[in-house]
Order: structure tokens, then sequence, then C-alpha cells
């Protein structure tokens, strides 16, 4: 492998590049290994992985909020204010400032919805793409 690192190094360099100039373009990135999220936010190795995600409720209807990027946040991002402001709010640091940051938030990015619930998801990671993936979860707050 050692005669080899060479030409490992060389062609990821080059497909990261043609990667971001195809993403300044307005593409999906077409090299995983030219975003550094691959090494930030591993999880398949874990048995089992914990977050927090928000609910939206609508007419009755509540309804799983997906993180998606949107034009102030990466899909990421959102995933990183919510997992903060989640665990913040369950350990009770400052729950009611957090709180209100965490509705604030929810309110500029899916206003659609009336009200807010949070939830922390516990599930395997090596079930995600599976027919059936099983996900335990509790109730935190609701905003």
């Amino acid at each position: 492998m050692k005669k080899y690192t060479r030409y490992i190094f060389f062609f990821s360099f080059i497909m990261s590049v043609i990667s971001l100039v195809i993403k300044e373009k307005g593409f999906k990135e077409m090299y995983p290994f030219a975003s550094w999220k691959l090494f930030t936010v591993p999880g398949g190795g874990e048995a089992f992985a914990e977050r927090y995600k928000l609910y939206g409720i609508k007419a009755h209807d509540t309804i799983r909020i997906l993180n998606t990027n949107l034009k102030a946040y990466e899909a990421n991002d959102e995933e990183i204010i919510v997992n903060m402001y989640g665990g913040k709010i369950e350990n009770n640091e400052d729950r009611e400032i957090y709180k209100k940051k965490l509705l604030i938030f929810a309110r500029d990015t899916r206003p659609e919805f009336q009200s807010y619930l949070l939830y922390k998801e516990k599930y395997k990671p090596d079930q995600i793409g599976e027919k059936k993936m099983e996900i335990n979860k509790k109730l935190i707050t609701k905003l």
C-alpha cells in the first residue's frame, strides 16, 4: 500500500478540485472525499447513535422535519444547531434561554408549523438505508 500512497494522494487531490468546480457550478459533488463532512460526521462504526430532531405540528398533524439545504443554512448546519441546543435543553443548561433560541431558529427555517416538538432519537447507524429502521424516540420538550 505504501508504494501507492503518492498515486492515491494525487488522485484524491485532482478529484477534489474537479468536485469543487462542479459544486461551484451548482451541481452535487461527485467525489465524496472532497467534502470535510465525511471526516467530521462519521457514525457507521458505532452500535448506537443519538441525535435531536425537530417535529412540526400543523393542523393537528405531527411531521418530522428533515434537514435540507436552505438559503441561510446547509442541512449539516441545521443538524448541528438542533443537536447543540437539544443537548443543552435536555441537560438543563440555561434551559429556557436555549428553548427560546431553538424556537426562533425553528420559526426562521420552518415557519409553516404552528408549534414544534424536540425529540431525542436513538438508532443503529448500520440500519440506515434498510427498508425498516428502528428509531427509539424520547420527547424532550414542546417549543
